[in-house]
């Protein structure tokens, strides 16, 4: 089996509850060389596979140092058996990924980009994602059972597409992938390496989230990662005292972070990966589960939505582009804010101790802040960031109002922006591991 990870430095080794701030006061206890083609292999018999257009497609050169870090579109650890054939269609340099019991297995973003295309047929690519990875870059995911992302909707690396099928022109279940440039197709690669076809490996797709929190009290936000592995998922947490590691989560799972119990110290959590159920652990190590929030959809946020020092849960529908915060008494108010290819943000805008919303664009590094008052809402842009950077929200001066920033995936740096009487000011903190 080829393995493809990580080593310590950072670089690549190729080959429902209600009330829930009460329950959780209480649960809390508050107080490799590429083949010379991609015939058919072994592997590939019996399998299933799909026919959707001409076998003659455009074909370019590219090198795997270049473009997206594309990794095996599942989840961390899994392994998947990566087949073609010089018939394969429309490209003899497409995939078909297959694996026991593989029929519904989550299929997932193989790199940070926007949705462009859902689309459901009842013959050739069947239910089907394209995903825009920019310059040029895009990949496709075929044949799905079933489509949850949603045009517009922005992706990180690892998160959900869809679930595994055998939809349109299927004759068994598998996944149908595509990586082109221009729309051309070309050798692909995962974890900067060509894909030998035949080959079996283990998903690549463990890179850091970034995350930021008030992890010993002391008023300022410090930086963290949430990093899933295939046996869990790990929070990382830079502080001054140093550095905490939490073991909590399972590979595919969203993280979240907020100060649940009101201690005023931040609390970790995830959500589980296409599911509407979220576990939370607090700084004791008491845990609480929450669930029926939201769907497997929708993208999880945490915030203090009412300034009582206590975060609730939220979720932000994609769809709609609405912000849905449950609040301390179970109901839910919610606030239409967002456009296509902008993801969102939690923070404190006007240091009112009340959570406000936003939204980031990445492909611009546009931040359109959303502050909500007693006497209705404002809004203000701001430009901070961009390609390959992240969204990081956190009060790194300690001075009560939420500041931007962001983390670029492919130095694992931290950049927060600071206002000042003259403009603003960044500065730099180097925490996790670089993706590609």
């Amino acid at each position: 089996m080829i393995r493809l990870r990580r080593d310590d430095r950072g670089t690549r080794r190729t080959p429902l509850l209600t009330g829930i701030t009460l329950a959780l006061g209480a649960a809390l206890g508050v107080s490799t060389a590429l083949a010379a083609g991609p015939a058919a292999a072994a592997s590939d018999a019996g399998h299933g596979s799909g026919r959707m257009g001409p076998e003659s497609a455009r074909t370019v050169t590219v090198d795997p140092a270049t473009g997206p870090d594309f990794e095996m579109p599942f989840t961390c650890g899994q392994s998947w058996t990566g087949s073609s054939r010089a018939s394969h269609s429309p490209s003899a340099w497409t995939v078909d990924w297959n694996t026991p019991d593989d029929l519904g297995k989550p299929a997932l973003a193989s790199a940070p980009g926007v949705v462009t295309l859902t689309r459901s047929l009842t013959t050739s690519y069947g239910r089907y994602v394209v995903v825009d990875h920019g310059n040029g870059w895009t990949t496709l995911y075929a044949h799905l059972n079933a489509i949850v992302a949603t045009v517009g909707q922005v992706v990180d690396q690892g998160d959900l597409i869809g679930y595994v099928g055998s939809s349109g022109g299927s004759t068994g279940p598998h996944l149908h992938f595509e990586e082109r440039l221009g729309g051309a197709y070309f050798a692909p690669w995962f974890t900067r390496t060509r894909w030998i076809f035949g080959a079996t490996a283990a998903s690549g797709s463990c890179g850091d989230r970034p995350l930021a929190g008030d992890w010993d009290g002391d008023g300022k936000d410090e930086p963290g990662v949430w990093r899933p592995t295939a046996t869990g998922g790990r929070f990382l947490l830079r502080a001054p005292a140093g550095k905490q590691t939490i073991a909590w989560g399972r590979a595919g799972d969203t993280p979240v972070v907020g100060d649940f119990d009101g201690d005023g110290t931040s609390q970790v959590g995830t959500r589980g990966l296409g599911s509407s159920s979220w576990q939370l652990r607090g700084r004791t190590g008491a845990t609480a589960t929450v669930a029926g929030l939201g769907t497997g959809s929708d993208a999880p946020l945490s915030g203090d939505w009412n300034g009582d020092g206590r975060a609730e849960l939220g979720w932000y529908r994609w769809s709609s582009h609405t912000f849905v915060l449950r609040r301390t008494d179970g109901t839910l108010k919610s606030y239409v804010w967002g456009q296509t290819g902008e993801q969102p943000v939690v923070g404190d805008w006007d240091g009112n101790g009340a959570d406000d919303l936003g939204v980031y664009r990445p492909t611009t590094g546009t931040w359109r802040l959303l502050t909500i008052g007693t006497s209705g809402t404002s809004s203000r842009t701001v430009t901070y960031g961009g390609p390959g950077e992240l969204p990081v929200v956190g009060d790194w001066d300690g001075d009560g109002t939420d500041d931007l920033g962001t983390w670029r995936s492919t130095t694992a740096k931290f950049s927060q922006r600071l206002e000042t009487s003259s403009g603003s000011r960044s500065t730099l903190v180097g925490f996790g591991l670089r993706r590609g």
